[in-house]
């Protein structure tokens, strides 16, 4: 009797934890996902129904809000600016971060550690006390108010994170890999490209979709560095749809909701990937 009763406790406790789990998952999906509903139902309101309803459903969607934010806001150039200098900083970050991060992992030289921390020490600066000094830099190089301005700088504040993921993951994979390869006749370096680098999927889809999405949503070094509407990136173009007296909620939501798309395709293509290389860097990082 008194086991049935230690049976039953221990199942009642079970019970308990998992409707507490299902409660607070319940509770972030809520907080996570609410806000880009309540995104897209604003953004097919008329202004005067948004401040009227503003949390209920549209009465008759107003999908030209669409069409009257991307001619506002001229959001075609930008979008392209965005897209031209996210993919330019992912093409300096991916090799640079993947050659350091493997080389912190696997090599041990003098000072190795010290300069690993150094890079993880970038991470702790707010952007705001490099400000002055990255554009007396820029300045210096004559490329202010270029693409390739921004480029170069936002490689430079995505590569500490980036090179910390990927370390994560080159230390969880088994010696045994490059081993095998070394013995086949590849020396390092060789053993890297063609042995380790096909296997290492998982950590560049997290490094990308991380380093993109910190990219396409970068405002403060895009506003300092640019100053040419025509190099304009989106999240610039969302600032002319907030004015002094009075802001269009529901175009600066469509603006929003359009500037979202391209971050979603980008999760839904690299999800599979980009949990697995979370998972596999956190067991041994």
């Amino acid at each position: 009797m008194k086991q049935k009763n230690t049976i039953k406790s221990e199942k009642l406790k079970s019970l308990g934890l998992d409707i507490t789990a299902y409660v607070i998952l319940f509770l972030v999906v809520i907080f996570t996902v609410y806000p880009v509903i309540w995104m897209l139902l604003g953004s097919l309101k008329t202004p005067n129904e948004f401040y009227v309803n503003v949390w209920g459903f549209p009465e008759v969607p107003i999908w030209r809000n669409y069409i009257e934010a991307w001619q506002m806001a001229n959001l075609g150039p930008k979008f392209i600016n965005s897209v031209i200098i996210t993919v330019g900083t992912l093409a300096l970050v991916l090799p640079l971060a993947s050659l350091a991060a493997y080389a912190f992992a696997k090599m041990k030289f003098p000072g190795s550690n010290l300069l690993f921390y150094f890079f993880l020490l970038s991470l702790m600066i707010p952007r705001g006390v490099t400000a002055i000094p990255t554009f007396s830099v820029v300045i210096g190089l004559g490329i202010q108010n270029t693409r390739l301005s921004l480029i170069l700088v936002l490689a430079a504040l995505n590569l500490g994170f980036a090179i910390f993921l990927m370390r994560a993951y080159f230390i969880s994979l088994p010696k045994s890999i490059e081993e095998a390869a070394l013995v086949d006749g590849c020396n390092p370096i060789t053993a890297f490209f063609k042995v380790v680098l096909p296997i290492s999927k998982p950590a560049y889809a997290t490094v990308i979709i991380f380093t993109g999405l910190n990219t396409w949503n970068e405002y403060f070094m895009s506003s300092i560095l640019i100053r040419s509407e025509k190099l304009q990136t989106l999240p610039i173009g969302l600032v002319s749809f907030i004015g002094q007296y009075q802001t269009n909620y529901p175009q600066l939501f469509a603006s929003l909701s359009i500037m979202t798309i391209p971050v979603v395709l980008l999760y839904i293509i690299g999800q599979k990937q980009f949990i697995e290389g979370l998972t596999k860097g956190a067991v041994k990082g």
